[in-house]
Parts: C-alpha cells; sequence; structure tokens
C-alpha cells in the first residue's frame, strides 16, 4: 500500500526576495501585464509540455470567484480522451482534511469529544485507554504504519483494526510527532461507531451532501464512475505504465476518496469561511499542535501549516498509486489553489500548487532554465557541505548527473543554470547559488528556501 507514508511532509519555509537570484539563467514568471489566468496557463503548458500523455487539472480562485481552471494531458491514454477541468481524480490523502471535518462535525454536534480516549469507540484496541481523538488527528497518537497488507486484498473495518493494533507503537501517545495513516484509518472506524454509519456515507451525509459535493466520495474497486481519469505510473525505464492495482478498502479514511478541482474549492472555501465548522473547531484545526515537551508540529487536524512566499497557508498533498494531488489556501490572500494529477511520477502537484498560488498573491517564482552540467563542472562541485551544526549535504555524480542528499537520505537529481544556480527539475521553489574563490574553486552553497532571501551559507567540508 502506497499511499503516503511518513516523510510526505516538506520544508515550510518563511523568505522574502528574488533580487539577488537574477541572471541569464532566469526569467521572469510571466511578463509585465500578463493576466494570473493567461500566466497560470503559460506555466501549465511548460509543466506539461505534451498534451498526449497524463496530465493535470487546476482550478484557482480568490474568495468565490473562479480566476483560473484548467487542464492539460490525457485522462486516458489507449482511448485518447483528454483531460477535462472537471475530471475525477483519486485525491489520496486530501481525504485526511475530509475525514478530520467530519470528526469536527460530530464534535460540534456534541457526538464526541476531542479529549476522548480512543477506547470509547474500540473498546478493544491495544492501549487505547491512553490515546485522544486530537492525537489521532493532529498524528502525536503514535499509531505506526509498519503493518503490511496485499495490494489485492479486501480490508474491512474489522481487518484494519486487527492489523493495526498488531503493531507495537512508534512512540508513547503525546511524545512525538510522526505523520500516520492508520491513525486516520482508526479515526474512520471512529466515525462508524458514533455514527453507526460506514466512515464515508457518514462523510457523505454531514459533509459532502450538505456542501453539493456530488462528485465526490468513496467509489469502489469496481464502480464505474463517470468523468474518472485512469491514473498512471512509470517503470525503470521512465516509460508510462498503468498504475499498479490496490484496493481503496485498505486506505479507508487515510486516502480512498476522489474528486474534483470544484468539489474540492468549495470543500475549502466552506471551511475556511466558516460554513462547516464553529469557528472555534476551525481555529483548532488550522492551529499548529505540540508534543507533550512542547515541540511544535507543522500539522493541525487533517492540514498542513505552513508558509509560501512568506505568507500563512494551510494545505495538504495526496499521493495514491496513479495519482498525485495537492490544494493550497492562502490565508490572508483567500486564494485557493487546486491541483490533481493523473500520474504519481514525474509531476509534483505541490510544487505547482505553490507557484500557481505565487502568481496568484503577486509573488511569482522565477522561471530556471537548465544549463548542461559538463563532467568537469560537476567534478569540482561534488563534495560534502556543511548544513547547520550536525548536519550534511552531499553532492556527487551518478549515472551522469548531478545529484544531492541530506545525510543518509536518498539522492535527488540537481539540474543547473549557466549563471551558478542549482536547482531540483520538476520542483524549481528551493535552490541554491554556488560560491567559488578567485580561482573558480567551490567554496560554498548558498541555499535558498522556497527560492528567497536570506540564504543559509552550506560551507564546503575539505
Amino acid at each position: 500500500m502506497r499511499t503516503d507514508r511518513a516523510g510526505l511532509l516538506h520544508r515550510w519555509a518563511v523568505i522574502i526576495g528574488w533580487m539577488i537570484l537574477s541572471g541569464p539563467g532566469l526569467v521572469a514568471a510571466a511578463p509585465a501585464g500578463t493576466s494570473v489566468a493567461e500566466a497560470a496557463a503559460r506555466l501549465l503548458r511548460r509543466e506539461i509540455s505534451s498534451d498526449q500523455g497524463p496530465g493535470m487539472a487546476v482550478l484557482i480562485a480568490k474568495g468565490d470567484r473562479v480566476i483560473y481552471q484548467g487542464a492539460r494531458g490525457r485522462a486516458d491514454l489507449e482511448l485518447g480522451v483528454p483531460l477535462n477541468p472537471r475530471a475525477v481524480f483519486r485525491i489520496g490523502s486530501i481525504t485526511k482534511t475530509l475525514t478530520a471535518a467530519t470528526v469536527l462535525k460530530l464534535v460540534s454536534a456534541g457526538r464526541l469529544s476531542l479529549d476522548a480516549p480512543l477506547s470509547r469507540f474500540l473498546p478493544g484496541y491495544p492501549g487505547g485507554n491512553g490515546i485522544s481523538i486530537a492525537q489521532l488527528l493532529d498524528h502525536t497518537a503514535g499509531i505506526s504504519d509498519a503493518w503490511e497488507a496485499s495490494p489485492c486484498e479486501e480490508l474491512d473495518t474489522a481487518k484494519l483494526l486487527k492489523r493495526i493494533g498488531a503493531q507495537p507503537p512508534d512512540f508513547a501517545p503525546g511524545a512525538d510527532w510522526r505523520y500516520s495513516n492508520s491513525g486516520y484509518m482508526l479515526l474512520g472506524a471512529v466515525i462508524e461507531s458514533v455514527t453507526g454509519k460506514p466512515w464515508d456515507i457518514a462523510i457523505r451525509d454531514l459533509v459532502l451532501t450538505p456542501l453539493g459535493m456530488a462528485r465526490t466520495g468513496y467509489f469502489g474497486d469496481s464502480d464505474v464512475v463517470p468523468g474518472r481519469a485512469e491514473g498512471y505510473s512509470r517503470d525503470p525505464n521512465g516509460a508510462v505504465i498503468r498504475a499498479p492495482y490496490v484496493s481503496l478498502t485498505g486506505p479507508g479514511a487515510a486516502g480512498a476518496l476522489s474528486s474534483t478541482t470544484e468539489d474540492l474549492f468549495h470543500f475549502v472555501r466552506a471551511l475556511t469561511t466558516g460554513r462547516l465548522l464553529p469557528s472555534g473547531l476551525y481555529q483548532a484545526m488550522t492551529t499548529a499542535k505540540a508534543t507533550v515537551s512542547g515541540q511544535s508540529v507543522p500539522y493541525g487536524y487533517g492540514v498542513m501549516l505552513g508558509q509560501v512566499r512568506g505568507e500563512p497557508v494551510i494545505e495538504h498533498n495526496g499521493g495514491i498509486e496513479g495519482f498525485a494531488t495537492h490544494y493550497v489556501h492562502f490565508l490572508r490572500q483567500d486564494i485557493t489553489v487546486i491541483v490533481l494529477a493523473n500520474s504519481d511520477a514525474a509531476l509534483n502537484p505541490r510544487s505547482l500548487a505553490h507557484r500557481f498560488g505565487a502568481l496568484a498573491i503577486g509573488k511569482p517564482y522565477l522561471v530556471f532554465h537548465e544549463s548542461v552540467l559538463d563532467a568537469e563542472a560537476m567534478r569540482g562541485l561534488a563534495g560534502s557541505y556543511r548544513v547547520g551544526p550536525s548536519s550534511t549535504r552531499t553532492l556527487f555524480v551518478q549515472d551522469g548527473r548531478l545529484c544531492v542528499r541530506r545525510d543518509e537520505g536518498p539522492g535527488r537529481q540537481l539540474a543547473g543554470t549557466q549563471d551558478g544556480v542549482l536547482y531540483w527539475p520538476g520542483d524549481e521553489t528551493d535552490c541554491f547559488r554556488i560560491i567559488r574563490d578567485a580561482r573558480g574553486a567551490v567554496l560554498a552553497l548558498d541555499f535558498y528556501a522556497d527560492g528567497m532571501a536570506p540564504a543559509q551559507r552550506e560551507l564546503r567540508i575539505n
């Protein structure tokens, strides 16, 4: 089961200004006088250069008004069907925001309490007396994702509870933070216990139907869904393939819903304007939580909390076989962006949602133009760089490409511009500027989180 595991959260940084990075390898995101819709359409065409493969649907709104809606690519490669902006996509872990909203609706109705122990609703669950509903919502419960299941296996609530409960906890409830799909599967079981309905029917009745989200829901493995996009992946050689099968009974309330850009926009709009939840519960949902030791975590109840181009946002990503998704809402500017892709490879909806949003708030990222790094240039960059007091970033050459890894983490390819900027292809938000001495030897990398100053200097280690 591939639905978003721990580690899918990305960096959240506050930063300002791009002027220091101007140069021949960079161009403005859009010419002066270009509308947001025109700039967004241009960015979508640039990121999905061919309309013959998988693609994505995008919606950008200011308040209640949609200012751009578009799609590029194919909904079905075998039939040659183009993607429609209103296509239905599996949304992966964006499901968690809807699950959390349903739990909070039950709280507002007095049917459960955030402080209530899990054992009140699931009496036989191991250690349930020490786990609160709030800790399941904010991923501090310590529920492990280490259990295994065959992708084809159908799992009902009883089977899920047995598999999850058989795993020892990752940590004592409240002691740490770790993203947990299993914790949200348990919330699905809590919803069923409180309402007496399957979790997806309860979400439909409490959230989807009142908001008119008629094209959102749990569509089973054999259901025929009008307008649904097929999901695609890539093989080890980079060729597009049909996404491997996984039964949606596994992800459950953690990642099994499907939706459209329009439905998700209406949901985020209702959430942020107080039409879905009382203000106190919305504030609780969108406030960063903490461990019992006081360590803050970048998560509320079913929402990620962060900043894009120095502006506070709430957001969530989603990833499930064949699909990758993201929404982001800029709190001060009341800008909402929804990005849904029917491929789990190559496309980066999080980066694109941020870049579309940056266009809409008038703080666009610059666009990189790659310049091929020759072997000598890559050898000159290869080495280790000090990041803070105890971390290291290593650049290395693999299969003729410059790559980077942080400490013992996975390697990722880097691209470069002709004026000495390094960036991650397909992301294009964070970047490095190469710092050299008078003879051209590399002394350091200046890292620009979210592409803005001030930079963090990472000195080269001899």
